[in-house]
């Protein structure tokens, strides 16, 4: 009843069927959760100027739109982000699992993609219990990997809780390491299968990588996950 009154009322006024298939064609309730969309990190407004006005421009650094970047060390080697929810593996220095150093493919017949990482720390306690008690770990896709991008930092451009006290041996408990070049993202490139979206933490490029290449990677899990 209600896609016909919305195809009657798009009619009466000259508008096409596409529009109201459109607005019938709603996605479904989500049982995610709430979330913020993170802000940039950026927080230092730009030297600019409007010609005609004089006026400052209202840039990232004036408006600082979004939920200011916030994080909270769990205690058990993972970060939350407390805007999206996601909870974030953090990287050691001590030759383990979770070593900020270890490089994987993204896909390959005959070595250790980032499948069979992600696959070991979903199993790395035993009987099947993984990384901090879940198993539930995966491969960020792009946009979750661009969210903890801190746009106020530079090399690496991520928040501290991502980044501290970093010495040789250290583990999961006592450090947080973040490596500059990119990292992969389980995001393949849209018609380009032999390639997939990395995202460096430098700056906070995002780059295509070939999946034969090695890439720097880091686990997440929680947020909004198809069924």
């Amino acid at each position: 009843m209600k896609s016909t009154l919305s195809l009657a009322l798009l009619v009466g006024l000259g508008l096409s069927a596409t529009a109201a298939q459109a607005w019938d064609n709603l996605p479904p309730p989500s049982n995610c959760g709430s979330s913020t969309f993170p802000a940039t990190g950026q927080l230092t407004p730009a030297t600019g100027t409007m010609t005609h006005t004089g006026a400052t421009v209202r840039d990232d650094g004036f408006v600082k739109a979004g939920g200011p970047l916030s994080y909270q060390d769990n205690g058990d080697g993972t970060i939350t982000d407390l805007n999206t929810g996601l909870m974030w593996e953090k990287k050691s220095a001590d030759g383990s699992l979770h070593d900020v150093n270890k490089m994987f493919v993204w896909s390959s017949p005959v070595t250790d993609t980032v499948w069979d990482w992600i696959d070991a720390v979903n199993t790395e306690v035993a009987n099947g219990i993984g990384f901090a008690g879940f198993n539930d770990w995966r491969l960020p896709n792009v946009r979750e990997l661009l969210s903890i991008i801190d746009y106020g930092r530079l090399n690496p451009s991520v928040d501290p809780a991502f980044n501290n006290n970093v010495s040789l041996g250290c583990t999961v408990l006592t450090c947080s390491a973040t490596q500059t070049p990119p990292y992969w993202s389980s995001t393949t490139v849209a018609t380009v299968g032999i390639d997939a979206w990395t995202v460096d933490f430098v700056a906070g490029h995002v780059v295509a990588a070939l999946k034969s290449e090695s890439h720097f990677v880091r686990a997440v899990r929680g947020g909004c996950v198809m069924p």
